[in-house]
C-alpha cells in the first residue's frame, strides 16, 4: 500500500561562497525552481523546510497551500527524492508520478517521439509498456505528423502538449503535482483538466501544491498549510482553508 511517512523532516539548501560562481549560479536556479525559499539563513544555509511531520495514506488527497515561498515547491521535491532531508527522516512507499518539470530534456534535435521514449524510459516505465503508451502519447498530445519531427519545429504550445502526455500516461501509487498549469491553449486545456482529475481519482495518494483553493476543495478530503518552511496547520479541508482565507484574505 502507498504510505507517505516524514518524521521531522528539515531540508537546508547551501549558501556557496563568491569563488564558486558558476555553481551559484546552478543554486540559485535550482532554488527558483523549487519555490525560491527565503526562510532563515543559518551557518551558510538556506532552511526551506522546518522540522516537518506528517503521514498520508491510501486514499490521502492533500491540498498543500500557502503563500509563495512558503516552502510548497521545496516539500513536493523532497517527496519526489529530488531532494533529501537534511535532517530527520522521509519513507515513501509506492511508485511515485511527479507533474512538474514535465519539460526536462527536451532537447531541439530530438523528435516527439524519441522524447516521448527517453522521459518515459526516466520515469521509470519499461519499455515494452512505454512502445504500447506511444500511440495514446501520439494521440492526447494532438501532435499528429509533428509527432516524427525535431522538437526545434514545436511551438511552446505543441511542447507542453507533448510532456504533459508522457508525463500521464501512467496512474502512480503517489502522485505529485506543483500548480495546475496552463497547457498549451484553451482547447487542451479542458481535457489536460480532465486528465490530471482522472489521476487524482485512480492514485493512492494525491499530494497537490495550489493556490486554487477553490478547485482544491472540490477533490481533497484533507490540507496542509505551510509557511515560512513550517506545517501551520493539518487537517480537514474546511478548516484548514477557513483559517488560512481568515489570515489571508486575498487568497
Amino acid at each position: 500500500m502507498p504510505e507517505i511517512v516524514l518524521d521531522r523532516v528539515s531540508l537546508d539548501y547551501p549558501l556557496l561562497g563568491a569563488g564558486d560562481k558558476s555553481l551559484r549560479a546552478l543554486m540559485a536556479n535550482a532554488l527558483r525552481a523549487a519555490g525560491q525559499p527565503t526562510r532563515t539563513r543559518r551557518g551558510g544555509v538556506v532552511r526551506a523546510l522546518r522540522n516537518i511531520t506528517l503521514t498520508a495514506g491510501p486514499g490521502d488527497r492533500i491540498a498543500l497551500i500557502g503563500p509563495n515561498g512558503a516552502g510548497k515547491s521545496s516539500l513536493l521535491r523532497l517527496l519526489a527524492g529530488i531532494f533529501r532531508p537534511s535532517a530527520g527522516a522521509a519513507r515513501l512507499t509506492g511508485q511515485i508520478g511527479t507533474l512538474f518539470d514535465i519539460g526536462y530534456g527536451m532537447e531541439g534535435d530530438l523528435s516527439g517521439y524519441d522524447f516521448a521514449l527517453d522521459r518515459g524510459l526516466f520515469k521509470g516505465m519499461d519499455r515494452a509498456t512505454l512502445l504500447q503508451a506511444l500511440p495514446e502519447i501520439r494521440r492526447f498530445s494532438g501532435l499528429g505528423g509533428f509527432f516524427e519531427q525535431p522538437l526545434r519545429t514545436y511551438s511552446d504550445g505543441m511542447r507542453v502538449r507533448l510532456a504533459f502526455a508522457v508525463s500521464t500516461v501512467i496512474t502512480p501509487d503517489i502522485l505529485l503535482i506543483d500548480e495546475i498549469f496552463g497547457a498549451g491553449d484553451q482547447h487542451f486545456f479542458e481535457p489536460a483538466c480532465d486528465r490530471i482529475l482522472d489521476k487524482i481519482g485512480r492514485s493512492g495518494i494525491t499530494v497537490f501544491s495550489t493556490h486554487w483553493l477553490e478547485l482544491a476543495d472540490r477533490f481533497c478530503n484533507r490540507a496542509i498549510w505551510l509557511e515560512a518552511g513550517q506545517l501551520r496547520y493539518d487537517g480537514p479541508v474546511a478548516e484548514v482553508f477557513s483559517a488560512y482565507r481568515d489570515q489571508c484574505p486575498h487568497a
